[in-house]
């Protein structure tokens, strides 16, 4: 993209500002429905929390994102301020993650439906078979979370972690007891459903905002991948989500668009990132010291 950055400029220069506007407002409400989502499943785990609580942590998490491996970094600190906050330790990460998790299965099983309504020519074989991959693994992960007797078949898995063994077993067991919540689970998955049509709203806003239209069955489609490339190692997923972004999007509004857009993402999540940085100095159960910090980094709260 090196020979277009003046292009890029040019149009970031001309994007619509009360367009933007907008687009916080829909990302605020993604945030919002999230922190809902995730005050139930940490309750779930007999912890209490209210939703002022869980907003900070959903803010806290994206401000660590900008310092800590992957996209989800920060979830790492959000789980660690939440073990402090109470005594059960492996609830506390647990619920944590299962929030994440169900933030992306509830993504991706969207993009799969979406897939039965367009024409094969709409979307090319690669983001299909993409979408059918990570479906299918995500099907296999729920399976294997939910029924016992299928984990057990790969206990002997367990001979290989036997340092950790125990922490696994607790891990998974806790993971486990949502199994026995269903109304929750339908619940959050109706909420998570709410928080991606309000994110998928923001990402559509800003394609809008500097004059690219994308329709509301191709934002289903990719942003999904995106989602999933920005896992992979870097720090807060920057670089790979920029580039699948461009890679996905670039034959529907142009490359140069495509990576405008992302850089408007860069700027929007900085903008909340901001605001959980304000949380995490002001607030006194936030305030913790280097060194556990370093801990969190290392994995040893775990």
């Amino acid at each position: 993209m090196r020979d277009k950055y003046n292009r890029i400029v040019s149009v970031l220069k001309g994007a619509s500002i009360p367009i933007l506007v907008l687009a916080l407002a829909a990302l605020a409400l993604a945030l919002v429905t999230a922190s809902v989502r995730l005050r139930l499943i940490i309750e779930a785990q007999n912890i209490s929390a209210t939703f002022a609580e869980a907003f900070s942590l959903t803010l806290l998490g994206y401000f660590f994102n900008n310092f800590l491996p992957t996209a989800i970094g920060g979830d790492i600190v959000k789980a660690y301020y939440l073990s402090k906050h109470s005594s059960n330790s492996t609830g506390s990460y647990t619920s944590v993650f299962v929030d994440r998790a169900i933030g992306l299965i509830t993504m991706i099983f969207m993009a799969f439906v979406a897939l039965f309504f367009v024409k094969q020519a709409i979307v090319d074989n690669k983001v299909r078979y993409a979408i059918y991959i990570i479906t299918a693994a995500s099907a296999l992960g729920i399976f294997f979370m939910a029924s016992k007797s299928f984990a057990k078949r790969f206990s002997v898995l367990l001979t290989l972690m036997k340092p950790i063994e125990d922490k696994l077993v607790k891990v998974y067991d806790a993971i486990n007891i949502y199994r026995h919540h269903r109304i929750l689970m339908l619940k959050t998955i109706a909420i998570s459903v709410a928080s991606q049509i309000f994110y998928f709203t923001f990402f559509g806003l800003l394609a809008l905002s500097i004059g690219s239209r994308i329709s509301t069955i191709d934002v289903l489609l990719r942003m999904p991948v995106v989602g999933m490339m920005s896992l992979l190692p870097s720090i807060n997923g920057l670089g790979v989500r920029e580039g699948a972004t461009v890679v996905l999007f670039g034959p529907i509004i142009g490359n140069a668009n495509a990576f405008a857009v992302s850089i408007l993402v860069i700027v929007c999540m900085l903008i909340t990132s901001v605001v959980g940085g304000f949380i995490y100095a002001f607030s006194p159960q936030f305030r913790i010291k280097l060194q556990e910090i370093k801990k969190i980094d290392q994995g040893s709260l775990l």
